[in-house]
Formats: C-alpha cells, structure tokens, sequence
C-alpha cells in the first residue's frame, strides 16, 4: 500500500510541476516502474536454502617437522 501512496505522490508532484498531462503521467509511472525494478532486482532473497546459515572455517593440519620458529631464532 506505501509504494502505491509513493508513487501516487511522484506522479501528483510532477503534475504539479510540470503541469497536468498525459505524457508527464507516463513518464513518471515509466520511471517510478523503472526504478522499483531495480530496487527489487539488488534486494537479496528472504528465503534461504539449506546450508546457507552456516560458515565454513578454514582448518589447516601440518604433519611433519616443519616448526620453523627453531631455525630463525
């Protein structure tokens, strides 16, 4: 209902700037269209998928002699 009133308010206001007619109507409905499909394009989803939640750490195991910390002392 609020985009509906926004979008409302756009098209009153350049009426009122512009003046009242047809070409400034769809101009504005034109790029209020516009903008809200990029808008809604960059939101990411609500919904996530399974797996998505949790955060990889990485884990690193050495094996071997590799303590170099007895070499440059």
């Amino acid at each position: 209902m609020v985009p509906l009133i926004l979008i409302g308010a756009a098209v009153l206001g350049a009426c009122l700037v512009f003046g009242y007619s047809s070409f400034v109507v769809g101009f504005v409905l034109m790029a209020a269209g516009a903008l809200g499909l990029i808008t809604f394009m960059a939101t990411p989803g609500m919904v996530r998928r399974p797996g998505e939640r949790e955060v990889v750490i990485d884990e690193r195991h050495y094996i071997g002699d590799h303590d170099d910390h007895r070499h440059y002392r």
